[in-house]
């Protein structure tokens, strides 16, 4: 202001202000359109610049907020809330992600388009990966959970790899198996072939899910096949066994053979067929049995009922009827033995009174009235019996024959152990019978003592049996000329021994005789051992038969030199 007025004024003019430091007061600019352009250009590109810093750094923490509905539709999430994943979600799918994949790289993976769609899951969650690098969380939360989705159908597929191998191998077995329904269910066995090539396909492909799925429904038209040929072998053994009823053997043979040829094996065909074989002959006899049983000839019934059962052991109508003609043919028994029964106690016939009645109670063990009727048949038979046996062996013992006295005291014994008179004829019996045992002993030692030559001891056996001999009884003939064998040889014999007076000579277990030259000793008739010994020299040993009414021998014992020592 100052410097105006003195430019206006022409004049130079000092002036004191009062104020000492207002000369030090900044000079304050005045505002023109120049100076205000320039700011407005400077405070555009400021906001700018602060706008675009602020904005980067909500990109940072929240880059959700800029994500419109075109990148919703990009990452393919239709939920209105994915725009709002946070980064903790994210992150934890990306962990789930993570192990499902480290599970998957453990399965086994041979097939090429296997490993082919591995390697697309490797790259994928390694973009997943970039994109929650970038934190767009919410992308990478649709693309983690996406991959979760794919990993787990990738390994329920590889791990159903083997159930879908042994499905295809198991329905080629059982296609091959059904071959013979083809004519019955056609369309079925086409259809599972065509299912079983599919599978194959699907194998080759590496997709066991929808391989395991398509051989799982060939096996169901495989099971219309089956049920086709159950119900055609069903319904063949059916009339064939409607024919057997009726005895039709053609019938039943053309029915059973239609079932195996279908079922080849089939048991209860191959036994329908067996039973074909003689149907006609089992239906024969179950139209005699049915006749016979009609007249109450029921044992009769029973027979027939029992040959057509032996031919058809499956027959019912065999067998029922073989059990219901049987138990009235007891009833008949029955019947007939109690009638004889009481015929025979009325003729006290006691004997026959027990084996009717025994009989009887064969069929019905516990009728009381029969086995009173034994009861007092067995008693009064005892009573009969005792008296029998005993007057047998009385006449017995009269007539010496003790064996058979013996036996019938025993028997009375038997029925009655306490009577006397059997006790004592027993016993007298039996005294009798040990002592002609041992009269006949005595009498057969001396017979074969007498054979083998000894008759010195046959007359001793000969004695003895003579003192012990009952007195009833007479010598035979047999007994007199064994008595005369040993009177004529009981005389000695003279035998003349005769040696070089250097040999030592005996006659064993008899008689020493020493070094002779010659000597006759009577000897009784029998078998002598002659030995001859001396020193250096070998033994000498001769058998000697004596016997009377021969010439008396001449018995020459030397030893003859051996260069052996004794």
């Amino acid at each position: 202001m100052a410097e105006e007025s003195e430019l206006t004024t022409g004049k130079k003019r000092r002036i004191i202000h009062w104020n000492p430091d207002a000369g030090k007061e900044p000079v304050r600019r005045r505002w023109t359109w120049g100076r205000i352009t320039l700011w407005s250009v400077i405070g555009f590109f400021a906001l700018l610049f602060a706008a675009g810093g602020v904005i980067r750094l909500i990109k940072l923490v929240r880059p959700e907020v800029f994500q419109g509905p075109a990148m919703a539709a990009e990452t393919g999430s239709t939920d209105p809330n994915a725009a709002f994943v946070s980064q903790t979600k994210a992150d934890f799918t990306h962990e789930n992600t993570g192990k499902a994949l480290a599970e998957l790289r453990k399965l086994p993976m041979t097939n090429p388009q296997q490993v082919e769609k591995f390697v697309l899951i490797e790259k994928d969650f390694l973009l997943a990966e970039s994109v929650l690098a970038s934190h767009d969380y919410a992308r990478a939360f649709a693309s983690f959970d996406a991959l979760n989705h794919r990993i787990e159908e990738f390994s329920q597929s590889i791990k159903m790899r083997d159930e879908a191998q042994l499905a295809y191998d198991s329905i080629l077995l059982k296609i091959k198996a059904l071959e013979i329904a083809r004519s019955l269910a056609p369309e079925a066995l086409e259809a599972a072939t065509t299912a079983a090539s599919g599978g194959r396909q699907f194998l080759g492909d590496g997709d066991f899910l929808n391989a395991k799925k398509t051989l799982d429904d060939g096996f169901a038209e495989l099971k219309k096949a089956e049920k086709a040929l159950d119900d055609y072998v069903s319904g063949n053994i059916w009339r064939g066994q409607q024919a057997l009823v009726a005895g039709d053997r053609e019938g039943a043979d053309t029915a059973f053979r239609a079932a195996l040829e279908k079922s080849p094996g089939n048991e209860i065909a191959l036994q329908g067929l067996k039973r074909a074989e003689t149907i006609d002959r089992v239906h024969a006899l179950l139209v005699q049995a049915a006749d016979l049983e009609k007249r109450s000839e029921y044992a009769q019934a029973a027979e027939a009922y029992q040959k057509a059962f032996a031919l058809d052991a499956f027959s019912a109508a065999a067998q029922e009827g073989q059990s219901r003609a049987s138990r009235l043919e007891i009833e008949t028994r029955y019947n007939t033995a109690y009638a004889a029964t009481q015929a025979a106690f009325k003729a006290k016939e006691w004997n026959r009174v027990m084996v009717e009645g025994a009989n009887a109670l064969k069929v019905y063990p516990q009728k009381t009235e029969v086995q009173q009727m034994i009861k007092q048949a067995r008693e009064n038979a005892h009573a009969e019996a005792v008296q029998k046996a005993l007057n047998k062996a009385y006449a017995y013992e009269n007539q010496h024959e003790w064996l058979e006295a013996r036996d019938a005291y025993s028997e009375t014994l038997r029925l009655e152990p306490n009577m006397a008179d059997a006790k004592e004829g027993f016993a007298r019996a039996g005294t009798m019978i040990r002592a002609l045992l041992q009269f006949n002993t005595l009498i057969d030692a001396a017979e074969k003592l007498v054979a083998h030559n000894d008759f010195q001891g046959a007359t001793r056996r000969f004695n003895d049996a003579m003192a012990i001999k009952p007195s009833y009884l007479v010598n035979n003939d047999r007994i007199q000329q064994l008595h005369a064998t040993l009177q004529a040889q009981s005389t000695p014999v003279d035998v003349i021994f005769r040696s070089d007076g250097k040999t030592w000579v005996s006659i064993s277990n008899f008689r020493m005789l020493g070094q002779i030259d010659s000597n006759t000793i009577k000897i009784l008739p029998g078998e002598y051992e002659i030995v001859g010994r001396r020193k250096g020299y070998k033994d000498v040993q001769l058998l000697l038969q004596v016997r009377n009414g021969t010439p008396p021998p001449t018995v020459n014992v030397i030893c003859q030199y051996t260069s052996e020592k004794s």
